[in-house]
């Protein structure tokens, strides 16, 4: 199982980010969310950049102390106590579903142990929490769009 995106039906409202971060933290901080829309305004594209629990996960494998692991629930959660903060699973990442919070700890989609809170609030149902194969790059879905929307780059 894992967080699917429909990019066309995702309008920017970052919902998502919000309802996440208060999941985890209590504070509406998009900052501590482990999704992030990232918005191209100028083409009219929003995507929700979150964990595909892919199934040969290249941060885990990056990670010299093997800090990322994968729970029962199927999602990818940062032992804490191993992390160095040297960053290579973020640049190991192709879908940019890792960053750093204010405590320099990667911040990466756990699932909300089976049961995804972004996917439950997002009001315009972009977000599914189903089987399915790994998503194309961003760039490629970008393309893709533009193409079907008639944009010139």
């Amino acid at each position: 199982m894992r967080i699917l995106v429909n990019t066309e039906k995702c309008c920017g409202c970052r919902i998502c980010e919000l309802q996440c971060s208060f999941h985890h933290t209590k504070s509406f901080s998009p900052r501590h969310s482990r999704i992030h829309v990232t918005k191209i305004d100028n083409k009219g594209f929003d995507y929700p950049h979150v964990c595909h629990q892919c199934s040969t996960c290249p941060p885990a494998n990056m990670c010299p102390m093997q800090a990322l692991t994968k729970a029962e629930s199927g999602g990818i959660v940062v032992q804490r106590d191993r992390c160095v903060h040297c960053r290579k699973c973020a640049e190991s990442c192709s879908y940019g579903a890792i960053r750093y919070d204010s405590t320099i700890t990667p911040v990466l989609c756990d699932l909300c142990g089976g049961t995804p809170v972004c996917v439950e609030g997002c009001p315009t149902k972009a977000l599914t929490y189903a089987e399915g194969k790994e998503p194309p790059a961003v760039e490629t879905v970008f393309r893709e769009l533009m193409k079907k929307w008639s944009i010139n780059e």
